[in-house]
């Protein structure tokens, strides 16, 4: 059986800071970021590493081992993609000193690409996705795609802002949100999302979400500017068993060895 390993690099501070009011909610005991960030992989091929890798980000209450625990891991294997896996602990206290970033790039990615990697694809649930899609925005042209399973986008008043403007459309963020506040990480996450896979020129973007979860009209005006196909909902709210049975769906659509999908 394929052995575990780990993924670390080098340490530069560059740190890109966020204030984190809304995702602080019921959070009094972050833990602290550290360098490098805590990893773990597997190698599902014997013979030698695979020209993918799939990197896992995890959402706010979870910890190192959750993915592989739910069975992401097993369900890659099982559909016999060529693709290596690594699951991250890219946890909230990297979002609060504004290190996400830097870290999933120095001691994962960048790593990944000096080591042979053609193809890498990060998936993201919740906080997680709020995170691939800042990564994606910062490094667009050094992943493949993203996977977003239920993600933050933004306090229901960034959807008020939205549509007050007419839609994504014709919306644009507001110039007054200073970088490192929350409302300038979102609304750049959004100026970024609404043009992100629309031609089918990587980085793809793949969305998924429970039809109860409560971040529903975010996630609803995002999939309408998505192909049909890159939108996967099915029964169920902010829980595993949700993400579970998205990245079943969505596994069945991903072409790892192109970086595009399939219909």
């Amino acid at each position: 059986m394929p052995g575990m390993r780990r993924i670390a690099g080098l340490r530069v501070a560059v740190p890109l800071a966020f204030l984190c009011g809304v995702l602080l909610c019921g959070c009094a005991h972050t833990r602290a970021a550290v360098a490098p960030l805590p990893s773990m992989s597997r190698e599902l091929r014997s013979d030698g590493h695979a020209s993918t890798l799939i990197v896992f980000l995890p959402g706010r209450r979870s910890h190192l081992g959750d993915f592989e625990h739910e069975g992401f891991f097993d369900m890659v294997r099982d559909r016999g993609l060529d693709a290596d896996l690594v699951e991250t602990d890219l946890h909230l206290g990297y979002y609060m000193d504004g290190t996400y970033a830097r870290r999933l790039w120095e001691d994962v990615v960048s790593p990944a690409r000096d080591a042979g990697y053609r193809r890498i694809w990060l998936v993201g649930i919740s906080l997680g996705g709020s995170g691939a899609i800042g990564f994606a925005r910062e490094h667009p042209d050094a992943i493949a795609g993203f996977v977003l399973l239920s993600p933050f986008l933004g306090p229901p008043e960034m959807l008020v802002r939205i549509r007050s403007q007419g839609g994504l459309a014709t919306w644009s963020p507001d110039p007054a949100a200073g970088p490192g506040s929350l409302k300038w990480f979102i609304e750049q996450n959004w100026d970024f999302l609404r043009h992100a896979g629309a031609d089918g020129r990587p980085p793809v973007l793949f969305l998924g979400y429970g039809r109860d979860e409560p971040m529903v009209p975010s996630l609803d005006l995002l999939a309408d500017t998505l192909p049909a196909d890159r939108v996967i909902r099915v029964p169920g709210g902010h829980r595993w068993n949700t993400w579970r049975g998205l990245w079943a769906e969505i596994l069945k659509r991903l072409d790892t060895s192109s970086g595009s999908a399939t219909g």
